[in-house]
């Protein structure tokens, strides 16, 4: 039988020739390999070995039948002798394998069944609130805030809290007890003015909350009427600032009445005749609910007793610790905003909400206030009227109530 081999090398040309020759080396340093001891491949374990599964080649590489009988490989010259011995001597002692990365068998990317990294979900901040009464109608974008998802969709976790006093809540931020909390502006001033580190980032009802409420057998018609009367206030504010400056408009001191602190007892004490007015705030829901137990009132709101038109309720927070918590405080007065523009284009839907998060706000007196309530609400509750900070400033100042003058930038900032 002729040599397959010189019949293929007698019918081909130059380039072939050299591509049989080298196909020739390919299949002859296999043989050394496979039958040197320093070129096998080190015998793996029998786990490992199980889980290995062989690379496919990236192409097709040229096949020859040797079955039929040997083919000569030998090297025909010293010069592929040398090529020979070169090719051996580069490639003995290096370790073997479907995994090694050589000219005839490169690399194929590996792939592993470890599961992905899961994705750290965004970061939290956490803001304390601490409201400056129980939750009412007044607290009407914080709690749809809360419940449409807006603050946790700006990264916020705002946790709100009742007091135990209504006098603590801004004393509390002060103190670095909690990152935020409720008051009226007056309180604002009188705080500041005692060097406490507060100041005011936001506004929820930008029209005043308090009024003076006297019962319609006490024969009260003006502030003079107050004399020798009992009057009950629910925080110092109502006392040391709104009580004191109506008298003092009238040319009157704290003497002339006799002041009591009803804490959040205000309805107990007007029912059972300890007081005969209240200065303070819920003025607009206070006489209906004093109505469905009998008791006839009359409300005289401060801005016709000589106190100029301030914020009612205002969201106060530490000035040393401003400017860390700008970006959480911008997200949280941004969060109000879209809240209240949504309460105004769902009042009954708002009204809901506030109900099934707190269904003690559920009475007749709540449900009468709302719409008064919802019109005092602010749609931009982080800007800032100086003006009106100023006058009443001014005007704290007049009445003594504050020593000195508090520049407004020291009163109150728009995070925005």
């Amino acid at each position: 039988m002729p040599d397959p081999w010189r019949l293929l090398m007698s019918k081909s040309s130059p380039r072939q020739h050299r591509l049989f020759r080298l196909v020739g080396f390919t299949l002859l340093l296999a043989s050394f390999a496979a039958s040197s001891p320093a070129l096998a491949e080190p015998e793996a374990p029998a786990e490992a070995t199980a889980q290995q599964q062989p690379t496919p080649p990236l192409a097709e590489e040229p096949r020859v039948d040797t079955a039929a009988e040997p083919v000569d490989v030998s090297p025909h010259n010293s010069a592929d002798s040398a090529v020979v011995s070169d090719i051996l001597e580069r490639y003995r002692g290096l370790p073997g394998g479907p995994g090694i990365d050589t000219p005839a068998m490169p690399v194929a990317p590996s792939a592993t069944a470890a599961p992905a990294e899961p994705i750290a979900p965004p970061p939290v901040t956490e803001l304390t609130l601490v409201l400056e009464w129980s939750p009412g109608p007044q607290h009407a974008a914080l709690l749809v805030a809360q419940e449409r998802g807006l603050f946790s969709r700006r990264g916020l976790n705002v946790v709100l809290q009742t007091p135990a006093d209504p006098d603590v809540p801004a004393k509390l931020v002060a103190a670095s007890q909690a990152e935020l909390a409720l008051t009226d502006q007056l309180t604002l001033h009188r705080l500041v003015d005692q060097g406490r580190p507060i100041i005011r980032v936001a506004t929820l009802s930008e029209l005043p909350l308090s009024a003076l409420l006297v019962r319609e057998d006490a024969d009260i018609d003006t502030v003079l009427g107050l004399i020798d009367h009992r009057v009950g206030y629910a925080q110092r504010s109502g006392q040391d600032v709104l009580l004191r400056a109506i008298l003092q408009h009238e040319g009157l001191n704290l003497s002339h009445v006799e002041a009591k602190d009803v804490h959040f007892s205000v309805v107990r004490a007007m029912n059972e005749g300890w007081i005969d007015a209240f200065i303070g705030g819920a003025a607009l829901s206070l006489p209906r609910e004093l109505a469905d137990l009998g008791i006839a009132t009359r409300s005289l709101p401060t801005e016709t007793l000589g106190v100029p038109v301030h914020d009612g309720l205002v969201v106060v927070a530490n000035q040393d610790h401003f400017q860390a918590q700008k970006d959480a405080i911008r997200a949280f007065v941004d969060a109000l905003e879209d809240a209240t523009r949504w309460i105004i284009d769902h009042p009954a839907a708002s009204w809901e909400i506030m109900t099934r998060l707190e269904p003690t706000m559920d009475s007749p007196a709540n449900a009468e206030a709302w719409p008064d309530i919802r019109r005092r609400l602010s749609l931009r509750p982080g800007a800032m009227d100086h003006g009106r900070y100023r006058r009443l400033e001014r005007y704290l100042h007049d009445q003594k109530i504050v020593e000195q003058l508090t520049p407004i930038s020291r009163l109150g900032k728009d995070p925005g």
